[in-house]
């Protein structure tokens, strides 16, 4: 199955009709539910959020993750009381905090999968995960069993980071990560990349099942009009003539390019160029921004903005920006992207494999070379003599995501499955 085997069309019709799923399917990932004292079980907001898309086409659907018996972060939702959830299946694994303990608790693990992936008809995990990815239980398991199997690569967190100095240590792991994944990736029936990048380095079987979905977390409501975009983008082209209005947005940590970003921020700083720079997130470098902060006397003007919840509010702060900057030096693909195309908000980005897919340079957004500071400090000092360009750039990224919202990436992963399980009936 190559990636034009869907019948998918631009404009991200609902085409062809397709019937919910009734196979036993089991969903295994690291992911952990919360358990409080009460017995409860509690997801992370976004994660519960996929979860209902599952739902949807997904009608005997059981979830086995790791439970975590402690009080339950506060991004968290109580599923038992969803109604979303009333017809889903929950498997609790044990939840080791350490290599020493996934070994020891390696036994009980791998026997609940066996008797979970024994009463399943399919069988979907995935290669990313701490300590131990599920997928390297998983997959002896489903084969000895012959069971229909799908992995889905959304990142490659144990490769090396490019131009970042690694450890032997480090090194040896992210050997033992890529072989193990390899084979689990060349072992599943389906693979669902969101990169095209991890599919050419990943598939070796080049007649397995594969196909490539971006990652994407908009919801229709969420996409702004237009017009309503050619009235916002009056408005601020009106407010702030010439300073540059950018956001970054993410965990602040190193492979998120936040670093690379903020030398950037010095190099305008001291070329006397003005850019306000806005930080949503939080995260172990937190410090280095607010150094960054007061740092910053003359032009340059950077605030930090704490955490906004995914929502209404997120969306409408997005409005406010003239782009978006995505400095990440890993290779996933950070949902901000289509978050910043649904606003009509282009996306000032590096080099990398994953925005190379969801970035098309020039039209939607600006891609600079990969960990250079100084292109990054280029990029931004052009976009803000430019920012008509930015705002044509945003207004195409606005028909980007009407292609791929969150429903639409979970109907094309429902076409494949049942393309899969039609096929496996002859």
């Amino acid at each position: 199955m190559d990636s034009n085997s869907l019948n998918i069309t631009e404009d991200g019709a609902k085409e062809p009709t397709l019937m919910p799923i009734d196979k036993r399917y089991l969903l295994v990932l690291n992911i952990p539910f919360f358990c409080d004292s009460k017995g409860s079980r509690y997801l992370d907001l976004m994660w519960a959020k996929d979860l209902t898309q599952h739902f949807k086409y997904l009608k005997n659907f059981t979830l086995a993750c790791p439970c975590v018996r402690e009080t339950p972060p506060e991004d968290t939702i109580e599923v038992d009381s969803e109604t979303s959830f009333a017809d889903a299946k929950f498997i609790d694994l044990p939840s080791p905090n350490s290599w020493a303990q996934a070994i020891l608790l390696l036994p009980a693990t791998v026997a609940q999968l066996w008797g979970a992936i024994a009463s399943s008809d399919l069988v979907h995990s995935g290669v990313a995960g701490w300590p131990i990815p599920m997928a390297w239980l998983v997959t002896p398991i489903v084969l000895i069993q012959r069971k229909p199997y799908v992995l889905i690569v959304e990142s490659a967190p144990w490769r090396l980071l490019p131009g970042t100095p690694a450890s032997i240590k480090a090194k040896i792991q992210a050997y033992i990560y890529e072989t193990f994944n390899r084979w689990c990736i060349n072992s599943a029936d389906l693979t669902i990349f969101t990169q095209a990048e991890y599919q050419q380095s990943l598939l070796k079987k080049r007649h397995q099942q594969s196909q490539i979905i971006h990652a994407s977390w908009i919801d229709e409501e969420n996409i702004i009009s237009e017009a309503e975009a050619t009235k916002i983008w009056h408005e601020k082209l009106s407010a702030s003539p010439k300073q540059l209005k950018i956001l970054f947005a993410g965990r602040l940590v190193p492979e998120k390019g936040l670093l690379v970003l903020l030398e950037a921020m010095k190099i305008l700083e001291e070329g006397n160029i003005p850019v306000k720079l806005d930080i949503l997130g939080e995260g172990e470098l937190l410090s280095n921004c607010q150094a960054a902060s007061k740092a910053m006397q003359k032009s340059v003007q950077i605030e930090i903005l704490g955490t906004i919840p995914y929502g209404k509010e997120f969306f409408g702060r997005l409005q406010q920006y003239h782009a978006v900057v995505v400095p990440s030096t890993s290779d996933e693909q950070p949902r901000i992207v289509y978050d910043a195309y649904s606003q009509a908000v282009s996306v000032l980005a590096n080099n990398t494999a994953g925005l190379r897919d969801c970035i098309e340079n020039g039209i939607t957004g600006l891609i600079g070379n990969c960990n250079d500071p100084v292109d990054l400090a280029n990029l931004l000092k052009q976009s803000g003599e430019n920012l008509n360009l930015l705002q044509n750039m945003g207004m195409a990224g606005l028909k980007y995501a009407r292609r791929l919202t969150h429903e639409e990436m979970h109907r094309q992963r429902w076409q494949l499955l049942s393309i899969m399980l039609e096929q496996s009936k002859k």
